[in-house]
Protein backbone atom coordinates (compact mmCIF):
# COMPACT_ATOMS: atom_id res chain seq x y z
CA UNK A 1 0.00 0.00 0.00
CA UNK A 2 0.83 3.76 -0.89
CA UNK A 3 1.60 5.97 2.53
CA UNK A 4 3.00 9.36 3.74
CA UNK A 5 6.60 8.42 5.21
CA UNK A 6 7.90 10.66 7.39
CA UNK A 7 12.24 11.33 6.83
CA UNK A 8 12.43 14.46 9.16
CA UNK A 9 11.28 18.13 9.49
CA UNK A 10 9.80 19.55 6.32
CA UNK A 11 10.69 15.86 4.97
CA UNK A 12 7.82 13.42 3.71
CA UNK A 13 7.61 11.41 0.60
CA UNK A 14 4.86 8.66 -0.47
CA UNK A 15 6.05 4.90 0.53
CA UNK A 16 4.88 1.40 -0.18
CA UNK A 17 4.40 -0.22 3.08
CA UNK A 18 3.54 -3.65 4.07
CA UNK A 19 -0.53 -4.19 3.99
CA UNK A 20 -2.02 -4.22 7.41
CA UNK A 21 -3.17 -7.72 9.53
CA UNK A 22 -5.75 -8.38 12.21
CA UNK A 23 -3.56 -8.60 14.78
CA UNK A 24 -6.05 -7.85 17.83
CA UNK A 25 -9.80 -9.70 17.67
CA UNK A 26 -11.29 -6.22 17.71
CA UNK A 27 -9.22 -5.09 14.88
CA UNK A 28 -10.54 -3.68 11.82
CA UNK A 29 -8.36 -2.94 8.67
CA UNK A 30 -9.97 0.31 6.68
CA UNK A 31 -8.86 1.22 3.05
CA UNK A 32 -8.19 4.70 3.17
CA UNK A 33 -10.44 6.36 0.52
CA UNK A 34 -9.88 10.08 1.84
CA UNK A 35 -7.61 11.77 4.33
CA UNK A 36 -7.90 15.02 5.81
CA UNK A 37 -4.26 17.69 6.99
CA UNK A 38 -5.01 19.22 10.25
CA UNK A 39 -2.72 21.53 12.36
CA UNK A 40 -1.50 18.15 14.10
CA UNK A 41 -0.10 16.70 11.13
CA UNK A 42 1.75 20.24 10.36
CA UNK A 43 3.37 19.98 14.14
CA UNK A 44 4.35 16.76 13.08
CA UNK A 45 5.65 17.76 9.54
CA UNK A 46 7.34 20.70 11.30
CA UNK A 47 9.13 18.02 14.23
CA UNK A 48 7.52 19.66 16.71
CA UNK A 49 5.94 16.70 18.92
CA UNK A 50 8.83 14.64 20.71
CA UNK A 51 9.03 11.04 19.31
CA UNK A 52 8.23 11.32 15.89
CA UNK A 53 10.48 8.63 13.99
CA UNK A 54 12.12 8.29 10.87
CA UNK A 55 9.98 6.17 8.61
CA UNK A 56 6.74 6.83 10.73
CA UNK A 57 3.37 6.76 8.74
CA UNK A 58 1.60 10.08 9.19
CA UNK A 59 -2.20 10.07 8.75
CA UNK A 60 -4.83 9.71 11.77
CA UNK A 61 -7.94 11.65 10.23
CA UNK A 62 -9.86 9.63 7.17
CA UNK A 63 -12.66 7.87 5.72
CA UNK A 64 -12.73 4.73 4.18
CA UNK A 65 -14.39 1.20 3.12
CA UNK A 66 -13.73 -1.70 6.30
CA UNK A 67 -11.78 -4.52 4.40
CA UNK A 68 -11.68 -7.00 7.11
CA UNK A 69 -12.89 -6.95 10.61
CA UNK A 70 -11.65 -9.73 13.58
CA UNK A 71 -13.38 -12.42 14.98
CA UNK A 72 -14.52 -10.11 18.15
CA UNK A 73 -15.84 -7.18 16.05
CA UNK A 74 -19.64 -7.24 16.30
CA UNK A 75 -20.81 -3.29 14.85
CA UNK A 76 -18.58 -3.62 11.47
CA UNK A 77 -18.53 -5.66 8.48
CA UNK A 78 -16.28 -5.59 5.06
CA UNK A 79 -18.36 -3.27 2.66
CA UNK A 80 -18.80 -0.86 5.53
CA UNK A 81 -18.15 2.99 4.93
CA UNK A 82 -16.55 4.63 7.98
CA UNK A 83 -14.95 7.89 9.60
CA UNK A 84 -12.26 7.33 11.74
CA UNK A 85 -11.10 10.08 14.58
CA UNK A 86 -7.82 10.92 15.55
CA UNK A 87 -8.07 9.14 19.15
CA UNK A 88 -9.10 5.80 19.09
CA UNK A 89 -10.57 3.58 22.23
CA UNK A 90 -11.25 0.16 23.60
CA UNK A 91 -14.20 0.97 24.97
CA UNK A 92 -13.82 -1.10 27.45
CA UNK A 93 -11.22 0.00 30.34
CA UNK A 94 -11.60 2.00 33.22
CA UNK A 95 -10.89 5.77 31.25
CA UNK A 96 -13.40 4.36 28.36
CA UNK A 97 -16.42 3.64 30.80
CA UNK A 98 -15.95 7.10 32.29
CA UNK A 99 -16.79 8.38 28.98
CA UNK A 100 -13.09 9.46 28.61
CA UNK A 101 -12.03 7.98 25.30
CA UNK A 102 -9.17 10.20 24.64
CA UNK A 103 -7.59 8.81 27.89
CA UNK A 104 -7.59 5.14 26.78
CA UNK A 105 -4.25 2.98 27.13
CA UNK A 106 -5.38 -0.08 26.22
CA UNK A 107 -6.29 0.27 22.41
CA UNK A 108 -2.97 1.06 21.47
CA UNK A 109 -0.11 -0.53 24.08
CA UNK A 110 2.99 1.81 22.11
CA UNK A 111 2.18 4.89 23.45
CA UNK A 112 3.91 6.03 25.98
CA UNK A 113 2.82 9.29 27.04
CA UNK A 114 -1.23 9.40 25.96
CA UNK A 115 -3.81 7.67 24.72
CA UNK A 116 -4.10 5.56 21.81
CA UNK A 117 -4.06 7.77 18.47
CA UNK A 118 -2.50 5.98 14.99
CA UNK A 119 -0.77 7.82 12.93
CA UNK A 120 0.35 11.05 15.44
CA UNK A 121 4.18 10.33 16.31
CA UNK A 122 5.32 7.50 19.06
CA UNK A 123 4.57 9.31 22.47
CA UNK A 124 0.70 8.30 21.41
CA UNK A 125 1.41 5.02 19.98
CA UNK A 126 3.29 4.90 16.06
Amino acid sequence: MKAMDYRGPYRVRLKDKPMPKIEHPRDAIVRVTRSCICGSDLHLYHGYVPDTRIGMTFGHEFTGVVEEVGPEVENLKAGDHVLVPFNIACGQCHFCKQGLFGNCHEVNPQATAVGGIFGYSHTAGG
